[in-house]
């Protein structure tokens, strides 16, 4: 597993070990990675030349963006604010020519102690190479 947190650097358990990562990668995927990997550091030029213009975020509340700049502006607001934040990358699929899966965690310190999603994104490239869709889908926990 890779891990990134927004300073840029890599996490590893008491013993260095990184763990393993699950890998079939292609171009769709590599962006999609190269895109994670900018978020996680806020690297914001590096985000917006992974976006299509016209680039739709599927928010897994509905919480839907449309358009590079307002994403790009959604980001840039969301990712500065999350104490803590870290992503961990368990695995990235290439499901087809312009589609690719990536299995991650979001982990960010609360004053109780770390607080982990489990998503999975479905990223979708367009006629530029560039990213037109991301979805994203968070596993809920038991009730």
């Amino acid at each position: 597993m890779e891990r990134w947190s927004k300073d840029g650097r890599r996490h590893h358990d008491a013993t260095g070990y990184v763990g393993v990562v699950r890998l079939r990668t292609g171009p769709v995927s590599a962006l999609a990675l190269r895109y994670l990997r900018a978020v996680a550091d806020q690297e914001w030029d590096v985000v917006s030349g992974c976006l299509s213009a016209d680039v739709v975020r599927h928010g897994p509340f509905g919480d839907d963006v449309a358009g590079a700049a307002e994403y790009l502006s959604f980001l840039r607001r969301t990712m500065p604010a999350l104490p803590g934040y870290r992503m961990d990358i368990d695995g990235a699929t290439e499901l087809d020519d312009v589609r690719a899966m990536v299995e991650l965690r979001e982990t960010i310190e609360q004053d109780s102690g770390p607080m982990v999603t489990h998503e999975c994104l479905i990223f979708t490239t367009g006629a530029d190479g560039l990213l037109v869709e991301v979805s994203i889908y968070i596993r809920q926990a038991p009730t």
